[in-house]
């Protein structure tokens, strides 16, 4: 049946009292010989680590890329620097050379040997890939290497994160600047510099 005229209850009034809602309470108190500490629940400490952890997954990546930006920046400069040793030396004497002591540069001491430099601990850089007179064109460039994991010249070849490539002007590619590198992570990197 259809009843026209009932009219709802009324809900019953009632106060809010925030100590009724367990979610409403304050922070617990420690009494600990008589003085009041307060303390942390767990879900705030867990919600401050997941914050942190979120933070540290962003910021990480960004710190390798800004370190991978400076290395390659530093052996850019010693391997422009090379080049432009080699182009002085080629007005010169007419030939390109791959030996360090007949060029006119100085790193301030801080690379060692005379063919392939180790830079620092992490810097390889091969001058024109051989020794003595250089004639070859396609031998004519300097390659430097960033690999931190190598002990030796000898390991750059698979272990290095990228290679960075200055053709000499008297080469078979005149004035080309290249990065190359054997991991993901090179390739990645050396597709950010647009050379």
């Amino acid at each position: 049946m259809y009843q026209k005229d009932v009219i709802p209850a009324e809900p019953e009034s009632r106060s809010f009292n925030s100590s009724d809602n367990p979610y409403c309470k304050p922070r617990f108190t420690i009494r600990y010989f008589g003085m009041v500490q307060k303390g942390f629940t767990l879900i705030e400490l867990l919600v401050v680590v997941l914050i942190i952890g979120i933070l540290a997954s962003v910021a990480l990546p960004q710190y390798e890329k800004a370190v991978l930006k400076a290395r390659f920046s530093t052996m850019q400069e010693m391997v422009e620097s090379m080049k432009k040793a080699e182009e002085v030396y080629y007005m010169a004497n007419g030939n390109y050379i791959a030996d360090t002591n007949s060029l006119d540069f100085d790193f301030k001491g801080s690379c060692s040997n005379n063919d392939v430099l180790l830079c620092g601990s992490d810097i390889f850089i091969d001058m024109l890939g051989g020794t003595g007179v250089v004639t070859n064109p396609d031998n004519l460039l300097i390659r430097g290497y960033y690999c931190p994991e190598c002990s030796s010249f000898s390991e750059v070849s698979t272990k290095s994160i990228f290679e960075y490539r200055v053709w000499l002007d008297f080469s078979s590619k005149p004035g080309t600047r290249e990065c190359l590198s054997p991991t993901k992570k090179g390739k990645a990197f050396c597709k950010t510099l647009k050379l």
